[in-house]
């Protein structure tokens, strides 16, 4: 019973607490809190003990008064001019946003932070666009960039919902180019903005006559099938549509609104356009050179758009790289100004619980991260067995489980039973494989993986001494108890680990509850999760395209991955085991090949970067439209479709206010010796200037050699003398030297005079020690880094990461902020750790180490010329076609 009145409490308490939040938006937290707890005392002290009352209200305070929500970014918001102040949060009707905002509280039992997330963020999208309730004409185009599979679709819900508040009579939602995810926006749509049944947002208030929003289409039928001679009072109503993006849909779409509108005799009708997955199809990839008109997904969205004289559209993607590559000035008469985002760009803020490219890899490459790897390489049998199927008609060569494939499949038993004793039994639990776009081959994976997985379902119910049971038991110890303990260590967290007789136990009732699935086109199966919301979903699911993009894998642990391509944003929307996993990202495994993993790597430094970017035109108060947009480049890679790509040129890689170290090292021998002999060079030059600097650091002292007042020739001289790995995408000393040649100029006359910085390293427990001597500089410790690294490529040496936290800032007043004098820091590198045992043949003694570099540079306001392009890109910028 007082469970009962406990869980309607807090219920309550949610509800009033956005009640007040929505009418007053600007009083602090507390304040809200204490109020709420005010009304909720008039509702509940005759029927509950002041005691208790008290530790309910004590146990709120954590969540929703003073050091309750804590975010760990704030949204980042990029404008072409200051917002009108046409709109106001939290003041005015809010009928609909207060509804669906009760929904996710009441219903949805969202934590407060992330509804205050999507309330923060849309509002401040909503002061970037027009104001319908004037008369004056509007044309808005803006970006929401968000994380893949992070909750954009409820960021665009609420977004509607708020803009039906505010006087938008029309919101079309362009939902993917397949129906399937079209009829699931439908869906959530009917159920979160409209409300005409008992479900969804009309459970909480049902609509009545000021309140209603009509759907002109429906989850089974498209805009196609509403005749064309419909009549409807266009202005008078709040209508929503959602459609897809197709040739016929939207060709039928334009001349039933341009019918409505004529009916209504009124262009002034105020329309929000939502396209969703803004990168897929809505970008136009002709060529203006050869005076090519749009291509027609563009044509007909902007067409759409040319029918209003008052016109919204907003934009939501992950991957933005094609919407940032568009012509900000491309227009036509026909068709108006193309979908660049001109006026705004709002960059949702990464979720507490979200578990991105940031948690599967090191992309801020720093080198204090001691997290083990949860990558896992597929080795050469599975490799060679996908690497060989070229056509469709080559499906019967997969006519049985690689070994990788099928560790895949035990490491999934393990973290389902996992996951069961820490509490999550009846949670939904996914694995995916995902090796080939034909279907054929699809089909046969999942024959063979269904028939494997029964045979090592049966061995683990029925037969303990098999070899299957053997296998899983090593590889819970070996590969999941000793990764959790690892990650406990390294981050802080407290996942639970189990005895194996336990597991094993948990996993004789769980196996035979996983079902295989096989998710495309020419299947019957379905990931219907919401069938069994209450008990959980347990599969595996083998598919291609269908997997790609926009589709949810609840419960996604493990995914075995083998489906290559060059495109950035192709590449990062295949990655779906992105998402909200922090509560068991201990037990999630990726297996893939080195290459994939590396360019999966690469992305997530670029994103990284390209957010990183962003900022810095948020502090300068630049829009997209000010600013060409620089992107980290690939050597093999493409930002996104070449068709895209027409804006795009090499640049130079500018490096203002930057640090950029070696990572990957040549595993040749006479690399090492080359980088030694040029350390050497370089310190017997400077060593008159040495002197020694001693820094604590995580309760030990770290000696820095320091040279100061280095001439930028000898600095020059050492970068183009040391060898980078060819493969390199970020420090080759190509780039880097041609940069600083750059600032050196007549034009700019900077970087003149460096410090070069030796780390000597610090004694450790993890390997043994190595002293070195650098000609006439001697260290009694080098640096250890890779001590714990797990995946050893096999053609290369990559350490991740050099530079300790703040090292970038050694010799600053502040640890933090702006560098004041470039510096390059030189890290002689212990040959005993893990991440060097594949080049022990080398002979590393005290007389040759690994050596590794890092250069800091200094924050600099010169517009930096782009006249000379390197032979190779090292980033891509937008252009303007003249």
């Amino acid at each position: 019973m007082l469970n009962q009145l406990k869980e309607e409490y807090f219920n309550k308490f949610k509800a009033q607490y956005n009640l007040l939040k929505s009418l007053d938006a600007k009083s602090p937290k507390q304040e809200l809190y204490e109020k709420t707890c005010t009304i909720m005392d008039t509702i509940f002290s005759s029927g509950v003990e002041k005691r208790i009352l008290e530790n309910w209200k004590l146990e709120l305070q954590k969540k929703f008064g003073d050091g309750g929500i804590v975010y760990t970014s704030s949204p980042l918001v990029l404008r072409i001019k200051d917002p009108k102040g046409w709109y106001t949060p939290g003041k005015g009707n809010r009928f609909f946003w207060q509804r669906y905002q009760q929904f996710l509280v009441q219903k949805k039992n969202w934590e407060q932070n992330v509804i205050d997330v999507i309330d923060e963020t849309t509002d401040e999208v909503l002061k970037s666009l027009g104001n319908p309730k004037a008369t004056d004409p509007f044309d808005v185009r803006g970006l929401v960039l968000g994380y893949v599979q992070s909750g954009k679709t409820a960021n665009f819900t609420g977004l509607l919902n708020k803009a039906f508040d505010e006087g938008y009579k029309i919101a079309i939602v362009l939902s993917g180019i397949h129906n399937d995810l079209r009829a699931q926006t439908q869906l959530r749509l009917e159920d979160e903005v409209i409300g005409q049944s008992n479900k969804g947002v009309g459970s909480i208030v049902k609509n009545d006559k000021l309140h209603f929003i009509q759907s002109l289409t429906t989850v089974n039928e498209d805009i196609t099938g509403i005749p064309l001679n419909l009549s409807y009072n266009l202005s008078g109503s709040r209508t929503l549509l959602v459609v897809k993006k197709n040739k016929d849909v939207l060709e039928h779409l334009i001349k039933l609104l341009t019918n409505l509108i004529k009916q209504a005799g009124d262009s002034n009708i105020p329309v929000i356009i939502i396209d969703d997955e803004a990168d897929q199809a809505s970008i136009d990839t002709s060529d203006k050179k050869k005076g090519e008109d749009p291509k027609t997904i563009n044509r007909l969205i902007r067409e759409t758009l040319m029918l209003f004289n008052q016109k919204a559209y907003v934009g939501y993607t992950a991957t933005p790289f094609a919407n940032l590559l568009i012509g900000a000035h491309n227009e036509t008469q026909a068709e108006g100004q193309d979908l660049y985002p001109k006026d705004f760009l709002v960059g949702l803020p990464k979720p507490d619980a979200y578990c991105g490219p940031d948690e599967f890899f090191n992309a801020a490459e720093n080198a204090d991260d001691k997290r083990p790897s949860l990558i896992i390489d597929i080795g050469e049998d599975d490799e060679n067995l996908f690497k060989s199927i070229k056509k469709k008609d080559e499906h019967y060569k997969v006519d049985s489980v690689p070994p990788k494939l099928k560790e895949a499949l035990l490491s999934f038993l393990i973290a389902v039973s996992v996951r069961n004793l820490r509490g999550d039994e009846n949670e939904h639990n996914s694995m995916l494989i995902h090796t080939s776009r034909f279907t054929l081959v699809q089909k046969s994976l999942k024959e063979v993986v269904k028939e494997e997985f029964e045979n090592i379902v049966n061995n683990v119910r029925y037969d303990t001494s098999s070899s299957d049971v053997q296998q899983i038991k090593n590889l819970y110890h070996n590969e999941f108890v000793q990764k959790t303990k690892k990650w406990n260590q390294a981050t802080g967290t407290k996942y639970d680990t189990f005895e194996w007789e336990d597991v094993f136990q948990v996993m004789k009732k769980t196996a035979s509850k996983i079902n295989v699935m096989e998710l495309n086109g020419d299947s019957e199966d379905a990931l219907e999760y919401h069938k069994y919301k209450e008990e959980g979903l347990n599969v595996i699911a083998v598919g291609g395209d269908k997997l790609s993009r926009g589709l949810t894998l609840e419960g996604l642990s493990i995914s075995y991955y083998y489906r290559n391509t060059l495109m950035y944003d192709t590449l990062m929307q295949m990655g779906r085991w992105f998402g909200y996993r922090k509560l068991y990202l201990d037990l999630c495994r990726i297996y893939t090949s080195d290459d994939i993993a590396s360019n999966f790597e690469h992305l997530a430094i670029a994103m990284h970067q390209l957010r990183e970017e962003f900022d810095k035109m948020k502090n300068k108060k630049l829009s997209p439209s000010d600013y060409a947009v620089r992107m980290l480049a690939h050597p093999k890679m493409m930002l996104t479709s070449n068709l895209k790509m027409k804006n795009v040129r090499a640049a130079y890689q500018n490096y203002s206010g930057q640090l950029h170290q070696t990572r990957l090292l040549s595993k040749e021998k006479s690399s090492f010796i080359n980088n030694m002999n040029t350390t050497v060079e370089l310190i017997n030059r400077v060593y008159p200037k040495i002197k020694i600097q001693e820094v604590e650091e995580k309760k030990t002292k770290t000696k820095y050699h320091v040279a100061s007042d280095v001439e930028v020739n000898d600095v020059i001289e050492f970068l183009r003398n040391y060898k980078t790995y060819d493969g390199s995408t970020k420090s080759s000393s190509e780039s880097i030297i041609e940069y600083i040649k750059l600032l050196n100029s007549e034009e700019y006359n900077d970087l003149k005079s460096w410090k070069v910085v030796i780390v000597e390293g610090i004694p450790t427990k993890e390997v043994d020690n190595q002293k070195v001597s650098l000609g006439p500089l001697s260290l009694s410790y080098t640096v250890t880094r890779g001590a714990s690294a797990d995946k050893i490529p096999n053609d290369r040496v990559d350490v991740k990461a050099i530079v300790a936290a703040k090292q970038k800032y050694f010799d600053e007043k502040k640890k933090s902020g702006s560098i004041s004098k470039p510096k390059l820091f030189i890290y002689p590198l212990n040959p005993h750790a893990n991440v060097f045992k594949n080049v022990q043949s080398v002979g590393f003694n005290d007389h040759l180490v690994p050596i590794a570099f890092a250069v800091a540079f200094p924050s600099t306001d010169h517009k930096i010329s782009d006249q000379v392009y390197l032979k190779n890109k090292t980033i891509y910028e937008k252009s303007e076609l003249q």
